[in-house]
């Protein structure tokens, strides 16, 4: 991740969270929909997906069968969330945004992973599928549609923790509340037992939790610089559920990595704070140079470690498009491979308020030195008064 500290995202994040939680869940429909969009767009913010986020819409039914929550994929899509289940949620007190995340996650992971046939907190109602549909679903095995709700929770738990919410251990309290609430084990035959949706469930969150563990380390690990462990952190996690940051962040482990590797210029020893790459957290502090390696042996160490890295940035903006980290960790990749043209175009890609920030024209000021634009080069770094 891309973040001098990366606790202070988490911190911020944790600040919003108390802000929100100690607010009593009001009968008010503003509130009502304040509150769920706060939660949905902290999800959406971590998903990082080129695909185009859904709607949401907070409906009230007064028949049965009403599911707590439902992807809609045809058409436009949405997610629904029933004013019923918002009161469900109000019960769990400081947890309340907690649960509501779980179960947005949870209908999130069904839409950006394409699962058509899964369309509510649950089984897919085969009944309630338009004619058209039934054909594209075919005889989808019970087993099936498992799998996709285990994907979805497990997913879902990842990114809700992600956010900066606290999902884990409040599965089996939520499910019961919702299965008595909704009737679900009376719903249809295609629903698991309640027993069952929870022995689903807390599967997936202890799947989740060691996820989110390899995660929150490889944080650790690269906030305290050691970046093999980093790496290793985040590609377990990314191995099981590719992850925008999670490529991002093997990224940057590997970029700062080889820039321990690289050999300081005149320049940078006479001016660190210009030639700062936004990729390190204290140029200072780089590893000393000497070393029992041969020049050529890191050039080559740090030229493989750079073209790895340009691969993960490459990954997570094919994911997000809209990425902005992921495109200065790139240029800053270009311009240590030798490439400041490359670098000057990739943050040329990014919208103009983006290619305004201070990191954005950091790396922008190096590459146009490199590139023998040194006044370029220094009008910048007068802006940033460097």
């Amino acid at each position: 991740m891309e973040n001098k500290r990366p606790y202070f995202k988490m911190y911020i994040i944790a600040v919003l969270m108390c802000s929100y939680t100690g607010l009593t869940f009001g009968q008010n429909k503003t509130n009502i929909h304040n509150q769920v969009q706060f939660v949905f767009d902290r999800l959406i913010s971590v998903y990082g997906s080129a695909k185009t986020e859904p709607k949401f819409k907070i409906v009230k039914k007064e028949k049965a069968p009403i599911p707590p929550a439902k992807y809609i994929s045809e058409g436009q899509p949405t997610i629904q969330i029933d004013e019923a289940f918002y009161k469900i949620c109000q019960t769990f007190g400081k947890d309340s945004l907690n649960a509501l995340a779980i179960v947005l996650s949870h209908e999130l992971t069904h839409h950006f992973n394409d699962h058509t046939f899964c369309r509510d907190y649950g089984f897919a109602d085969l009944n309630t599928v338009k004619p058209n549909l039934k054909k594209t679903i075919g005889s989808a095995s019970s087993n099936a549609r498992k799998d996709k709700e285990t994907e979805a929770d497990i997913k879902g738990f990842f990114f809700a923790a992600a956010a900066g919410f606290e999902p884990h251990g409040l599965q089996e309290k939520l499910i019961t509340k919702i299965y008595k609430v909704y009737n679900l084990e009376n719903i249809q035959e295609n629903y698991p037992s309640l027993q069952e949706r929870i022995d689903l469930a807390q599967s997936a969150d202890k799947k989740a939790s060691e996820l989110y563990n390899d995660f929150k380390n490889g944080l650790v690990a690269l906030e305290n610089k050691q970046y093999d462990v980093a790496i290793k952190c985040f590609e377990s996690a990314n191995g099981k559920i590719p992850f925008r940051e999670n490529l991002n962040n093997i990224g940057v482990a590997k970029a700062r990595k080889a820039l321990l590797l690289k050999v300081k210029t005149r320049e940078e020893y006479e001016y660190p704070d210009r030639f700062l790459y936004p990729l390190e957290i204290e140029n200072k502090s780089r590893l000393a140079q000497e070393t029992t390696r041969s020049n050529n042996d890191r050039a080559q160490q740090m030229t493989e470690l750079l073209l790895s890295a340009q691969k993960d940035f490459q990954e997570a903006i094919r994911l997000d498009p809209k990425f902005t980290k992921g495109y200065i960790n790139l240029a800053c990749v270009y311009e240590l491979l030798g490439n400041p043209e490359g670098a000057i175009g990739k943050i040329k890609e990014l919208l103009l308020e983006k290619q305004k920030t201070n990191d954005a024209q950091r790396i922008l000021a190096i590459a146009y030195y490199h590139s023998d634009s040194k006044k370029k080069a220094d009008e910048i770094w007068r802006e940033l008064k460097m």
